[in-house]
C-alpha cells in the first residue's frame, strides 16, 4: 500500500477486518513523524498489547507483523527507523523475553514479503507496489547487516540473499517462448482482441524489464551484506533442479555458494548495463553493483 501521510496509513489500517490495536498505531505513528522519542519507549509501547496477554499460552503476533510490513511498504524514508524497532522489540525487559526470539517474524516475511516480482501495469498502485518491495529487501538487508555479531537476532535473515541473487542474476524467463498457461486461457470462438490483451498483459511479468524491480533488491543486499555474502559457503536455500528449465538458469555450475558463483553474478550485472531495455537508473545501479562485488573479490582475495 502507499500512504502520502501517517494519517492516512492509519485511517487505511482501522478499516481493516482486524485492524491493529491502538497501541501499535500510536507507536508507529511516533516512529515515523516524531525523532524525539527513544525507539525503546516506541518499542515497548508497540508492544504492550502482546506482552500484557495473559489470557492466551501462545498469542497471535501476525497483526503485528502485517502492519509493520505495511509500514516499510509505505514510509520508504524511514527504513532505517523500522530496523531500529525490531532490535528494540528483541532487547524490551519484559520480564518472561516475549520478543526475545522475534516470535512469528521470519514465518511471516517468508509467507507475505520478500518477493521478486512485477506487477500488471493495469494494477492500481503498480509503482507503489513495486517500491514497496524495494522497501522489503532493504529493510531485511539492513535488518540482517544490525542483526548478527553483537545484537545477535535469533534468525540469521543472510540466508534469504541467494534467492535474491538467483533471481536477479540466473533466471531469464524472458527467453522462454512457450507458456502453456497462458495459450490455455484461449479457446476457439473467444474474442481475440481481448486474448492478446490479456497475453501481453501475461508476458509483461516475462519480460526482461523486470530487472528494473529485480536489480535495485539485489542492490541493497549487496550493499550492506556484500562481503558476508561473498564469504558464504555450502547448500543454497529454494535452489531445485526443476528450476532450471522452468525458469531458463544460466547458471550452469555447482549448487550452493561458491566464489565461482559470486564471480558469475557479478558478470551479469556487467551485462545488464548493455540491455537497451533497461531504464538508464536500472542500469546505474547494475554497474554500481558490479563495482561494489568487485571491489569485495579484490579485497578478500
Amino acid at each position: 500500500m502507499s500512504a502520502a501521510t501517517y494519517e492516512e496509513f492509519e485511517a487505511t489500517q482501522r478499516r481493516e477486518d482486524y485492524p491493529p490495536p491502538q497501541e501499535l498505531l500510536s507507536a508507529l505513528k511516533k516512529l515515523v513523524t516524531d525523532s524525539s522519542t527513544p525507539i525503546e519507549k516506541i518499542a515497548k509501547e508497540a508492544a504492550a498489547p502482546w506482552i500484557n496477554n495473559t489470557t492466551e499460552e501462545y498469542p497471535d503476533f501476525s497483526l503485528l507483523w502485517r502492519t509493520l510490513l505495511e509500514a516499510i511498504n509505505a514510509f520508504q524514508d524511514h527504513n532505517d527507523k523500522f530496523v531500529d524497532f525490531v532490535l528494540a522489540l528483541t532487547k524490551l525487559p519484559d520480564g518472561d523475553g516475549v520478543f526475545k526470539d522475534l516470535p512469528e517474524f521470519d514465518q511471516h516475511f517468508t509467507e507475505f514479503a520478500l518477493a521478486m516480482q512485477d506487477f500488471r501495469n493495469d494494477e492500481l498502485n503498480r509503482e507503489a507496489r513495486r517500491q514497496g518491495q524495494v522497501n522489503e529487501h532493504a529493510f531485511m538487508a539492513k535488518l540482517s547487516s544490525r542483526g548478527h555479531g553483537q545484537n545477535c537476532l535469533p534468525i540469521d535473515e543472510l540466508v534469504r540473499s541467494g534467492f535474491v541473487f538467483r533471481s536477479t542474476c540466473e533466471f531469464a524467463p524472458w527467453e522462454k517462448v512457450n507458456f502453456p498457461d497462458i495459450d490455455d486461457f484461449f479457446d476457439e470462438g473467444d474474442d481475440e482482441e481481448e486474448w492478446r490483451e490479456y497475453r501481453d498483459r501475461e508476458l509483461e511479468l516475462h519480460s526482461i524489464k523486470i530487472l528494473n524491480i529485480k536489480v535495485p533488491a539485489a542492490y541493497h543486499w549487496l550493499k550492506h551484506e556484500g562481503d558476508r555474502i561473498y564469504r558464504l559457503q555450502g547448500p543454497m536455500n529454494g535452489e531445485y533442479e526443476w528450476q532450471n528449465e522452468a525458469l531458463q538458469v544460466k547458471w550452469t555450475g555447482e549448487q550452493g555458494y561458491s566464489k565461482e558463483r559470486f564471480a558469475f553474478w557479478r558478470e551479469r550485472f556487467e551485462w545488464m548495463t548493455k540491455v537497451t531495455a533497461l531504464e538508464h537508473s536500472t542500469q546505474r545501479l547494475a554497474k554500481e553493483c558490479a563495482e561494489l562485488m568487485q571491489a569485495i573479490e579484490e579485497k578478500q582475495q
